[in-house]
């Protein structure tokens, strides 16, 4: 048990969070692939078109891997933020809590007020703690849920703390 305790640490130690580059969106769209096609069912031709978006993404990297990723893009006049992924060899040790909080921070330093997203539970609920709204009623996407959310920069910093 301890040993599985020193190995949390050490990896929370080794992450790189930063703004993903050109070189990086292969990787993260294989990574998207493995999570929304093998774990949640979606079609994985639905899952690279996204890059006609014009994204920003962000990734943690460990050990040069990327590990968990996110995106931003804007879709008819309205932000909005997702595609949020983490390999399942690094979850449970907030990596993407710190992945999401690192995308917020640049998102609303480049003046944005407000981004709207579609989430799974997990992710919902990680959201509402940092000060997201849910606007809606939940809804089936492929095997199992999202809710429409909206995270408002001024209650995002109330929550925390900045």
């Amino acid at each position: 048990m301890a040993e599985n305790s020193t190995e949390k640490s050490k990896l929370k130690k080794e992450i790189i969070l930063r703004r993903a580059q050109q070189e990086d969106l292969r990787p993260i769209i294989e990574l998207q692939k493995k999570i929304f096609h093998f774990e949640q069912n979606i079609p994985a031709d639905d899952i690279e078109g996204f890059l006609d978006r014009n994204p920003v993404c962000w990734c943690a990297v460990c050990d040069g891997e990327i590990v968990s990723a996110a995106a931003a893009w804007e879709e008819n006049g309205v932000f909005h933020w997702g595609r949020f992924v983490t390999d399942s060899r690094y979850r449970r040790l907030h990596i993407g809590t710190q992945l999401a909080r690192y995308s917020f921070d640049d998102l609303f330093s480049h003046g944005y007020t407000q981004v709207y997203m579609e989430a799974r539970e997990v992710t919902a609920k990680m959201i509402v703690k940092m000060g997201g709204e849910i606007t809606g009623e939940t809804v089936p996407f492929f095997d199992g849920t999202v809710s429409p959310l909206i995270l408002k920069k001024e209650n995002y910093l109330k929550c925390t703390g900045l």
